[in-house]
């Protein structure tokens, strides 16, 4: 099974270490954040993930995107929601060099973080605007949609899929038929595989999440445990939360091992999982991605590590296993 991270790592910002780093930093152009990118493609290399991110490093997942695009001050909404440039494209063109200068990474590659446009309009403030009534707005939903759309095709080519980060639709916060049509119009024409992260109990929500035009659902299972439910006859392909980014503690191999396997037991039950050609593994291979239950940005580093070492190592031991 592909084994990749839902986006955040814990940021470990750089110092100038010599002379034309110091006068960069001087001028106000060194870049701490390179250092940060640096370590999160060498600590997830080094647990084991195939599919990276380039960490997340310059903010949290609102941030990034509201103190680039146009119409924000901070995380007030001033005008017209806009999307202007590129905003993560260049951290996603460093972790793919990074990546082309190692060994043994040729069947690695980098994936691309969109945080959803419910998401990011719960967590603004829309305040005496004259564009958008409230957070709710539907033309507020449709022009971040418009604006992460141009994102999405702007970075589809540095990247070997692209995922949205949607944690509030299982809330019931939002309407869910308006964000499939804003999530449909950023996926529409997109030529990558595209996934959609959903934290939380998605219990009353999944089935109608199935009708997104997204090729994979990513879930909690790990600190959501009655999620697993959602996988007798979950139609799309899954990305499978095995480790609790919730909690300081490492999980031990057996443990995550453990709920993969339950995982897997409820699967065998699903008309599409076993409708797919080939033995468990060809299935697996086809069917599921293994991941943390969220980000690991406010997780101490060594934890994470350890987490995601742990996560690949009981993924890795689990296909063993259960090789026909």
């Amino acid at each position: 099974m592909i084994k990749t991270v839902v986006g955040s790592y814990p940021v470990v910002k750089g110092a100038p270490q010599n002379i034309i780093d110091k006068i960069k930093n001087k001028l106000g152009m060194f870049d701490e954040f390179k250092y940060a990118i640096e370590q999160s493609i060498y600590g997830q290399l080094d647990a084991g993930i195939d599919i990276l991110s380039d960490g997340q490093t310059r903010g949290d997942m609102v941030e990034i995107f509201v103190s680039n695009l146009y119409g924000f001050e901070g995380k007030r909404v001033v005008g017209k929601i806009e999307h202007t440039k590129p905003i993560t494209l260049n951290d996603i063109k460093y972790s793919n060099k990074i990546l082309k200068s190692l060994p043994n990474t040729q069947n690695k590659s980098i994936k691309g973080l969109l945080t959803g446009p419910c998401t990011i309009a719960s967590s603004i403030r829309i305040e005496n605007n004259t564009h958008y009534s409230d957070n709710k707005d539907e033309n507020l939903i449709y022009d971040l949609a418009n604006a992460l759309k141009k994102e999405a095709e702007a970075i589809q080519n540095s990247v070997s899929t692209i995922q949205i980060d949607e944690p509030i639709l299982s809330t019931g916060m939002y309407d869910l038929d308006m964000a499939k049509q804003a999530i449909n119009l950023i996926t529409e024409d997109l030529k990558v595989p595209i996934s959609m992260h959903v934290c939380g109990d998605v219990l009353g929500v999944y089935s109608e999440l199935h009708n997104f035009n997204v090729d994979m659902l990513d879930f909690e299972f790990a600190s959501n445990k009655k999620n697993l439910e959602v996988l007798e006859d979950i139609n799309k392909k899954i990305g499978f939360g095995s480790i609790n980014t919730k909690l300081k503690t490492v999980e031990s191999v057996d443990n995550v091992k453990s709920l993969i396997r339950e995982g897997v037991e409820i699967l065998k039950n699903n008309p599409k999982f076993n409708n797919i050609n080939g033995n468990i593994n060809d299935k697996l291979n086809n069917f599921v991605v293994i991941d943390p239950d969220c980000g690991m940005r406010l997780l101490p580093l060594n934890i994470a590590q350890q987490k995601l070492k742990n996560m690949c190592i009981a993924c890795d031991e689990f296909e063993n296993e259960i090789k026909e």
